[in-house]
């Protein structure tokens, strides 16, 4: 609905001379715009139309934030994104924490700093999202947590 310019009451586009409220001729900007809200609900039961997710935006989040789960989260796959996060947690930490602390020295192993240590399990981890984001891309059946095809 339109706002009138003087009271910023609600009114409808039929009140366009005078505003019935407080008597402000013209009340409606000249640039208002209605919109047509079968874009927005459907026309016969009411309910907000559902519009699917963009499979390149989803191959995206893929590729650049895989390793933290965003394009489960898009998608609407919580748990999924949620275990996505535990494993890159547990490769990136556990394999880090493994060549930080330990480095092979002459047959032994002696306490070692490693600043690579972890940069390495987390570029693995990344390479992984990044083959699964061309898998998305090139499938044709990608679905989101509702069932509808991403476009």
């Amino acid at each position: 609905m339109a706002k009138c310019k003087a009271c910023h009451r609600d009114i409808t586009r039929y009140y366009n001379d005078i505003c019935p409220f407080c008597g402000e001729p013209n009340p409606i900007d000249s640039n208002y715009k209605t919109k047509d809200m079968t874009q927005f609900l459907d026309p016969v039961t009411g309910e907000p139309l559902y519009k699917s997710k963009s499979k390149l935006m989803t191959c995206m989040f893929q590729l650049f934030l895989g390793w933290a789960g965003v394009a489960d989260f898009y998608l609407g796959f919580v748990k999924n994104a949620i275990i996505k996060i535990l494993i890159t947690l547990a490769v990136v930490g556990g394999l880090g924490t493994a060549l930080f602390m330990f480095m092979p020295d002459n047959g032994g192993f002696t306490l070692h700093m490693n600043p690579l240590a972890y940069v390495i399990p987390f570029i693995v981890v990344f390479l992984g999202h990044a083959i699964l984001s061309i898998r998305y891309f090139l499938n044709d059946s990608l679905k989101d947590s509702k069932g509808e095809f991403t476009h």
